[in-house]
């Protein structure tokens, strides 16, 4: 009992360094696209505290495609790891707002991912 103030002390001091580990983009987000005929499909991504991410294409509840993200300093690296032609790596300055995230493409090994514009915007799902 006597090491409990230690303790709680450590714990204060360690608390603000675990929480600020966790990258802002984690969350529930939405977003739609065009397909190739003008309609437009709907976009679920889910981003966990575990550096993963799901990718749900028609918001229909079925994960197409799983990947592992890496945030440093507002870099956001991702690569899929099921579900894609493509694992290449690709980096994303990322900002995040209360309502939305933006992405913008850096670069990016698979082509097509991100769109024309290099640009992924999402609204709080």
């Amino acid at each position: 009992m006597k090491h409990l103030p230690s303790f709680l002390a450590l714990f204060c001091f360690c608390l603000p360094f675990a929480l600020s580990a966790q990258s802002a983009a984690v969350g529930e987000w939405k977003t739609s696209f065009p397909d190739d005929k003008g309609n437009m499909i709907p976009v679920h991504l889910s981003i966990k505290a575990d550096n993963t991410y799901a990718v749900d294409f028609g918001a229909d509840g079925t994960v197409d495609i799983k990947g592992k993200y890496m945030d440093v300093e507002g870099h956001l690296t991702i690569q899929d790891t099921e579900g894609s032609d493509c694992s290449g790596e690709g980096v994303y300055q990322l900002e995040v707002t209360a309502g939305g995230m933006k992405m913008t493409r850096i670069s990016d090994e698979c082509e097509g991912r991100g769109g024309p514009d290099g640009v992924m915007a999402f609204e709080r799902a």
